[in-house]
Protein backbone atom coordinates (compact mmCIF):
# COMPACT_ATOMS: atom_id res chain seq x y z
CA UNK A 1 0.00 0.00 0.00
CA UNK A 2 1.20 3.52 -1.07
CA UNK A 3 1.75 5.69 1.57
CA UNK A 4 2.09 9.67 1.62
CA UNK A 5 3.71 11.85 4.04
CA UNK A 6 1.31 14.83 4.90
CA UNK A 7 3.18 18.11 4.19
CA UNK A 8 4.85 19.66 6.90
CA UNK A 9 2.55 23.19 8.44
CA UNK A 10 5.04 25.61 7.38
CA UNK A 11 5.46 23.94 3.74
CA UNK A 12 1.26 23.71 3.25
CA UNK A 13 0.49 27.86 3.83
CA UNK A 14 2.76 29.10 1.10
CA UNK A 15 1.09 26.37 -1.36
CA UNK A 16 -2.94 27.33 -0.18
CA UNK A 17 -1.57 31.17 -0.82
CA UNK A 18 -0.70 30.83 -4.06
CA UNK A 19 -3.82 28.50 -4.93
CA UNK A 20 -5.64 31.05 -3.18
CA UNK A 21 -3.93 33.59 -5.24
CA UNK A 22 -4.58 31.47 -8.47
CA UNK A 23 -8.50 31.65 -7.67
CA UNK A 24 -8.81 35.20 -6.34
CA UNK A 25 -9.19 36.61 -10.21
CA UNK A 26 -12.62 34.94 -10.66
CA UNK A 27 -14.30 36.27 -7.17
CA UNK A 28 -17.59 38.37 -7.93
CA UNK A 29 -15.97 41.22 -5.99
CA UNK A 30 -12.88 41.61 -7.52
CA UNK A 31 -14.88 41.96 -11.25
CA UNK A 32 -17.24 44.62 -8.97
CA UNK A 33 -14.39 46.43 -7.82
CA UNK A 34 -12.62 46.82 -11.28
CA UNK A 35 -16.32 48.81 -12.38
CA UNK A 36 -16.47 50.71 -9.03
CA UNK A 37 -15.92 54.33 -9.69
CA UNK A 38 -15.16 57.05 -7.04
CA UNK A 39 -16.09 60.42 -8.65
CA UNK A 40 -14.73 61.89 -5.11
CA UNK A 41 -10.88 61.54 -6.34
CA UNK A 42 -11.61 62.82 -10.25
CA UNK A 43 -9.50 66.19 -10.61
CA UNK A 44 -8.61 68.37 -13.56
CA UNK A 45 -5.66 70.72 -12.97
CA UNK A 46 -3.09 68.11 -13.59
CA UNK A 47 -4.95 66.45 -16.94
CA UNK A 48 -4.85 69.81 -18.76
CA UNK A 49 -1.94 70.18 -17.87
CA UNK A 50 -0.66 67.16 -19.24
CA UNK A 51 -3.21 67.28 -22.24
CA UNK A 52 -1.25 71.08 -22.84
CA UNK A 53 2.10 69.26 -23.04
CA UNK A 54 1.14 66.31 -25.17
CA UNK A 55 -0.82 68.20 -27.56
CA UNK A 56 1.39 71.20 -27.44
CA UNK A 57 4.17 69.09 -29.07
CA UNK A 58 2.01 67.16 -31.35
CA UNK A 59 1.10 70.74 -32.51
CA UNK A 60 4.37 71.65 -32.78
CA UNK A 61 5.65 69.03 -34.49
CA UNK A 62 3.00 68.58 -37.84
CA UNK A 63 3.27 72.61 -37.88
CA UNK A 64 6.55 72.02 -38.47
CA UNK A 65 6.31 68.97 -40.75
CA UNK A 66 8.12 66.26 -38.39
CA UNK A 67 4.65 64.49 -38.34
CA UNK A 68 6.97 61.16 -38.16
CA UNK A 69 8.59 61.71 -34.76
CA UNK A 70 6.01 63.90 -32.62
CA UNK A 71 4.55 60.95 -31.40
CA UNK A 72 7.98 60.20 -29.94
CA UNK A 73 7.44 64.06 -28.27
CA UNK A 74 4.44 63.15 -27.43
CA UNK A 75 5.60 60.22 -25.32
CA UNK A 76 8.85 62.05 -23.71
CA UNK A 77 5.57 65.06 -22.71
CA UNK A 78 3.88 61.71 -20.36
CA UNK A 79 6.28 62.67 -18.07
CA UNK A 80 3.64 65.60 -17.16
CA UNK A 81 1.11 62.43 -15.81
CA UNK A 82 4.01 61.34 -12.86
CA UNK A 83 4.29 62.19 -9.63
CA UNK A 84 1.14 64.41 -9.02
CA UNK A 85 1.11 64.29 -5.06
CA UNK A 86 4.49 65.04 -4.87
CA UNK A 87 5.44 68.95 -3.31
CA UNK A 88 6.91 71.17 -6.38
CA UNK A 89 10.41 71.03 -5.01
CA UNK A 90 10.55 67.42 -4.79
CA UNK A 91 8.86 66.42 -8.48
CA UNK A 92 11.28 68.70 -10.32
CA UNK A 93 14.02 65.98 -9.22
CA UNK A 94 11.74 63.50 -9.93
CA UNK A 95 10.23 64.64 -13.44
CA UNK A 96 14.05 65.21 -14.82
CA UNK A 97 14.78 61.73 -13.38
CA UNK A 98 11.57 60.21 -15.85
CA UNK A 99 12.46 62.51 -18.52
CA UNK A 100 16.01 60.89 -18.61
CA UNK A 101 14.40 57.22 -18.06
CA UNK A 102 12.35 58.19 -21.08
CA UNK A 103 14.89 59.46 -23.54
CA UNK A 104 16.83 55.85 -22.74
CA UNK A 105 13.81 53.92 -23.19
CA UNK A 106 13.17 55.07 -26.50
CA UNK A 107 17.00 55.03 -27.30
CA UNK A 108 17.20 50.98 -26.31
CA UNK A 109 13.88 50.52 -28.31
CA UNK A 110 15.50 52.27 -31.22
CA UNK A 111 18.95 50.75 -30.99
CA UNK A 112 16.39 47.39 -31.62
CA UNK A 113 14.99 48.70 -34.57
CA UNK A 114 18.26 49.82 -36.11
CA UNK A 115 19.87 46.21 -35.27
CA UNK A 116 17.36 44.45 -36.92
CA UNK A 117 18.10 41.43 -34.50
CA UNK A 118 16.50 38.09 -33.88
CA UNK A 119 13.20 38.31 -31.81
CA UNK A 120 14.23 36.64 -28.88
CA UNK A 121 16.96 39.16 -28.69
CA UNK A 122 14.31 42.04 -28.79
CA UNK A 123 12.31 40.30 -26.18
CA UNK A 124 14.93 39.93 -23.78
CA UNK A 125 15.75 43.54 -23.84
CA UNK A 126 12.36 44.73 -23.69
CA UNK A 127 11.82 42.56 -20.34
CA UNK A 128 14.89 43.80 -18.90
CA UNK A 129 14.24 47.60 -19.39
CA UNK A 130 10.66 46.51 -17.64
CA UNK A 131 12.15 45.20 -14.95
CA UNK A 132 14.67 48.36 -14.58
CA UNK A 133 11.92 51.11 -14.96
CA UNK A 134 9.71 48.48 -12.31
CA UNK A 135 12.79 49.03 -10.11
CA UNK A 136 13.22 52.40 -10.48
CA UNK A 137 9.41 53.36 -10.38
CA UNK A 138 9.28 51.53 -7.00
CA UNK A 139 12.20 52.22 -5.17
CA UNK A 140 11.80 56.03 -5.92
CA UNK A 141 8.03 55.70 -5.10
CA UNK A 142 6.81 57.80 -8.00
CA UNK A 143 3.23 58.39 -8.37
CA UNK A 144 1.86 57.70 -11.86
CA UNK A 145 1.47 55.48 -15.28
CA UNK A 146 4.55 53.30 -13.83
CA UNK A 147 6.70 51.78 -15.65
CA UNK A 148 4.29 50.45 -18.68
CA UNK A 149 5.07 54.12 -20.00
CA UNK A 150 9.26 53.27 -20.40
CA UNK A 151 8.11 49.77 -22.60
CA UNK A 152 5.41 51.83 -24.41
CA UNK A 153 8.19 54.37 -25.62
CA UNK A 154 10.53 51.12 -26.24
CA UNK A 155 8.42 49.35 -28.38
CA UNK A 156 7.22 52.20 -30.40
CA UNK A 157 10.72 53.02 -31.29
CA UNK A 158 11.57 49.30 -31.90
CA UNK A 159 8.40 49.45 -34.62
CA UNK A 160 9.14 52.55 -35.97
CA UNK A 161 12.72 53.00 -36.18
CA UNK A 162 14.88 51.76 -39.03
CA UNK A 163 18.32 53.66 -39.52
CA UNK A 164 20.76 55.76 -37.57
CA UNK A 165 19.28 59.18 -38.66
CA UNK A 166 15.95 57.91 -37.27
CA UNK A 167 17.28 56.69 -33.89
CA UNK A 168 19.01 60.69 -33.42
CA UNK A 169 15.39 62.24 -34.14
CA UNK A 170 13.45 59.89 -32.42
CA UNK A 171 15.32 60.33 -29.33
CA UNK A 172 15.90 64.20 -29.60
CA UNK A 173 12.03 64.56 -29.91
CA UNK A 174 11.59 62.44 -26.81
CA UNK A 175 14.05 64.52 -25.16
CA UNK A 176 12.04 67.95 -25.95
CA UNK A 177 8.86 66.19 -25.23
CA UNK A 178 10.50 65.48 -21.63
CA UNK A 179 11.36 68.98 -21.20
CA UNK A 180 7.72 70.28 -22.61
CA UNK A 181 6.15 68.09 -20.03
CA UNK A 182 8.39 68.86 -16.96
CA UNK A 183 8.01 72.39 -17.55
CA UNK A 184 3.87 71.52 -18.03
CA UNK A 185 3.95 69.67 -14.71
CA UNK A 186 5.80 72.41 -12.73
CA UNK A 187 4.19 75.88 -14.69
CA UNK A 188 1.92 76.96 -11.21
CA UNK A 189 5.38 76.59 -9.17
CA UNK A 190 7.51 78.67 -12.04
CA UNK A 191 5.40 81.13 -13.00
CA UNK A 192 4.54 82.16 -8.33
CA UNK A 193 8.29 82.15 -8.42
CA UNK A 194 9.04 84.48 -11.25
CA UNK A 195 6.29 86.75 -9.35
CA UNK A 196 7.80 86.63 -6.12
CA UNK A 197 10.84 87.27 -7.99
CA UNK A 198 9.47 90.22 -9.68
CA UNK A 199 8.15 91.71 -5.84
CA UNK A 200 11.42 91.09 -4.07
CA UNK A 201 9.04 88.94 -1.78
CA UNK A 202 11.93 87.23 0.17
CA UNK A 203 9.23 85.23 2.39
CA UNK A 204 9.14 81.37 3.30
CA UNK A 205 7.95 79.57 -0.07
CA UNK A 206 4.59 78.18 0.44
CA UNK A 207 5.40 75.34 -2.12
CA UNK A 208 8.31 74.31 -0.03
CA UNK A 209 7.80 70.35 1.38
CA UNK A 210 6.89 70.26 5.12
CA UNK A 211 8.65 66.86 5.58
CA UNK A 212 12.12 65.74 4.45
CA UNK A 213 11.77 63.65 1.63
CA UNK A 214 15.28 61.62 -0.38
CA UNK A 215 17.16 62.62 -3.24
CA UNK A 216 16.74 60.54 -6.38
CA UNK A 217 19.66 58.94 -5.85
CA UNK A 218 19.44 58.47 -2.17
CA UNK A 219 15.96 56.56 -3.20
CA UNK A 220 17.68 54.74 -5.50
CA UNK A 221 19.64 53.09 -3.13
CA UNK A 222 16.52 50.52 -1.72
CA UNK A 223 16.55 49.00 -5.23
CA UNK A 224 18.85 46.02 -3.55
CA UNK A 225 15.30 45.42 -0.96
CA UNK A 226 13.82 42.17 -1.19
CA UNK A 227 10.21 43.07 -1.83
CA UNK A 228 11.57 45.47 -4.60
CA UNK A 229 14.29 42.93 -6.43
CA UNK A 230 11.12 40.43 -6.50
CA UNK A 231 9.14 42.66 -8.14
CA UNK A 232 11.31 43.80 -10.51
CA UNK A 233 11.98 39.74 -11.13
CA UNK A 234 8.21 39.09 -11.73
CA UNK A 235 7.83 41.73 -14.36
CA UNK A 236 10.68 40.40 -15.86
CA UNK A 237 10.13 37.32 -15.98
CA UNK A 238 5.79 38.31 -17.06
CA UNK A 239 7.12 40.57 -20.05
CA UNK A 240 9.32 38.15 -21.49
CA UNK A 241 6.61 35.10 -20.97
CA UNK A 242 3.91 37.21 -22.44
CA UNK A 243 6.13 38.67 -25.51
CA UNK A 244 7.11 35.35 -26.25
CA UNK A 245 3.82 33.59 -25.98
CA UNK A 246 2.26 36.35 -28.16
CA UNK A 247 5.33 35.44 -30.46
CA UNK A 248 4.77 32.06 -30.84
CA UNK A 249 1.11 32.66 -31.67
CA UNK A 250 2.07 34.52 -34.58
CA UNK A 251 0.51 37.53 -33.67
CA UNK A 252 2.02 41.03 -35.01
CA UNK A 253 2.80 42.95 -32.13
CA UNK A 254 3.97 40.72 -29.52
CA UNK A 255 5.95 43.74 -27.12
CA UNK A 256 2.28 44.60 -26.64
CA UNK A 257 1.77 41.34 -24.62
CA UNK A 258 5.12 42.92 -22.19
CA UNK A 259 3.14 45.96 -22.19
CA UNK A 260 -0.03 43.95 -20.84
CA UNK A 261 1.63 42.15 -18.27
CA UNK A 262 3.97 45.23 -16.96
CA UNK A 263 0.40 47.16 -16.91
CA UNK A 264 -0.84 44.39 -14.71
CA UNK A 265 1.55 44.21 -12.29
CA UNK A 266 1.86 47.90 -11.10
CA UNK A 267 -0.47 46.88 -8.05
CA UNK A 268 0.98 47.77 -4.76
CA UNK A 269 -0.54 44.55 -3.73
CA UNK A 270 -2.12 41.15 -5.02
CA UNK A 271 -5.52 42.15 -4.80
CA UNK A 272 -4.99 45.80 -6.44
CA UNK A 273 -2.70 43.84 -9.14
CA UNK A 274 -5.57 41.55 -10.23
CA UNK A 275 -7.93 44.68 -10.01
CA UNK A 276 -6.18 45.94 -12.64
CA UNK A 277 -5.20 44.01 -14.60
CA UNK A 278 -8.72 42.75 -14.98
CA UNK A 279 -9.73 46.58 -15.21
CA UNK A 280 -7.11 47.84 -18.00
CA UNK A 281 -8.97 44.33 -19.87
CA UNK A 282 -12.11 45.40 -20.05
CA UNK A 283 -11.23 48.70 -20.72
CA UNK A 284 -9.37 47.30 -23.67
CA UNK A 285 -11.85 46.00 -25.05
CA UNK A 286 -13.98 48.58 -25.23
CA UNK A 287 -11.06 50.69 -26.26
CA UNK A 288 -10.29 48.58 -29.24
CA UNK A 289 -13.96 48.66 -30.45
CA UNK A 290 -13.21 53.05 -30.70
CA UNK A 291 -9.73 52.24 -32.04
CA UNK A 292 -11.22 50.51 -34.50
CA UNK A 293 -13.13 52.65 -35.74
CA UNK A 294 -11.59 55.24 -36.13
CA UNK A 295 -8.76 53.77 -37.99
CA UNK A 296 -10.81 52.81 -40.69
CA UNK A 297 -11.66 56.12 -40.99
CA UNK A 298 -8.99 58.65 -42.95
CA UNK A 299 -8.51 61.14 -40.08
CA UNK A 300 -5.44 62.64 -41.02
CA UNK A 301 -2.65 63.70 -38.75
CA UNK A 302 -4.56 66.37 -37.51
CA UNK A 303 -7.98 64.73 -36.36
CA UNK A 304 -5.62 61.99 -34.95
CA UNK A 305 -3.67 65.11 -33.38
CA UNK A 306 -7.54 66.01 -31.95
CA UNK A 307 -8.18 62.74 -30.51
CA UNK A 308 -4.81 61.75 -29.08
CA UNK A 309 -4.80 65.09 -27.20
CA UNK A 310 -8.91 64.02 -25.93
CA UNK A 311 -7.84 60.99 -25.52
CA UNK A 312 -5.22 61.79 -22.77
CA UNK A 313 -6.99 64.50 -21.50
CA UNK A 314 -10.06 62.11 -20.61
CA UNK A 315 -7.34 59.15 -19.30
CA UNK A 316 -5.73 61.46 -16.84
CA UNK A 317 -9.15 62.83 -15.68
CA UNK A 318 -10.85 58.96 -15.07
CA UNK A 319 -7.12 57.33 -13.11
CA UNK A 320 -7.98 57.85 -9.92
CA UNK A 321 -11.88 57.81 -10.80
CA UNK A 322 -12.33 54.33 -12.18
CA UNK A 323 -8.86 52.04 -14.31
CA UNK A 324 -11.47 50.69 -16.52
CA UNK A 325 -12.76 53.50 -17.61
CA UNK A 326 -9.40 55.45 -18.11
CA UNK A 327 -7.73 51.90 -19.96
CA UNK A 328 -11.15 52.52 -22.45
CA UNK A 329 -9.37 55.71 -23.74
CA UNK A 330 -5.81 55.03 -23.04
CA UNK A 331 -5.86 52.41 -26.23
CA UNK A 332 -7.65 54.34 -28.76
CA UNK A 333 -4.89 56.90 -27.91
CA UNK A 334 -1.98 54.64 -27.75
CA UNK A 335 -2.96 53.19 -30.85
CA UNK A 336 -3.46 56.47 -32.27
CA UNK A 337 -0.18 57.44 -31.41
CA UNK A 338 1.96 54.36 -32.38
CA UNK A 339 -0.28 55.37 -35.75
CA UNK A 340 1.72 58.43 -36.27
CA UNK A 341 4.79 56.92 -36.95
CA UNK A 342 4.44 53.49 -37.83
CA UNK A 343 0.74 53.66 -39.56
CA UNK A 344 -1.80 50.64 -38.15
CA UNK A 345 -4.76 49.39 -39.97
CA UNK A 346 -8.41 48.57 -37.88
CA UNK A 347 -7.04 44.69 -37.02
CA UNK A 348 -4.66 46.16 -34.90
CA UNK A 349 -7.05 47.08 -32.46
CA UNK A 350 -7.97 43.64 -32.32
CA UNK A 351 -4.85 42.35 -31.80
CA UNK A 352 -3.83 45.20 -28.80
CA UNK A 353 -7.22 42.81 -27.01
CA UNK A 354 -5.26 39.36 -27.94
CA UNK A 355 -1.92 40.77 -26.61
CA UNK A 356 -3.24 42.46 -23.77
CA UNK A 357 -5.24 39.44 -22.86
CA UNK A 358 -2.22 37.31 -22.84
CA UNK A 359 -0.21 39.75 -21.16
CA UNK A 360 -2.84 39.74 -18.18
CA UNK A 361 -3.19 36.55 -17.35
CA UNK A 362 0.83 35.33 -17.77
CA UNK A 363 1.04 38.44 -15.13
CA UNK A 364 -1.61 38.01 -12.70
CA UNK A 365 -0.70 34.18 -12.91
CA UNK A 366 3.16 34.81 -12.24
CA UNK A 367 1.98 37.39 -9.43
CA UNK A 368 0.19 34.24 -7.68
CA UNK A 369 3.01 31.73 -7.96
CA UNK A 370 5.29 34.25 -6.41
CA UNK A 371 2.98 35.48 -3.81
CA UNK A 372 4.38 36.33 -0.20
CA UNK A 373 3.00 37.76 2.78
CA UNK A 374 3.99 41.39 1.47
CA UNK A 375 1.92 40.82 -0.98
Amino acid sequence: MLMTTPLPAHAEQPIRRRLAALAHPVRPHVWRGALTLDLSKASFAVPVRVGIAVGGVLIVGGLLGLTDIAGFAALGALVAAFCRPDPYRVRSGRLAALGVGMVLATLVGALIGVSGGALVTEIVVIALLAGAAAAFIASVRIAGPGAVVFVFAAAAAAGAVHDAAGLGRAVAATAVGAACGILASLAPWLWRNLIRALRHDDSADPDAPTVQYESVFTALGRVRETPLVINAARTMAAAAASAAIAAAAGFAHPLWAAMGAVAALQGITYHVTVTRGLARLLGNVAGAAIAAALLAVPLGFWGAVVAIILFQTIAEITAPVNYTVASSVVTPMALLLTALGAGLSPAAAIDRVADTLIGIVVGIVIAALTITSHD
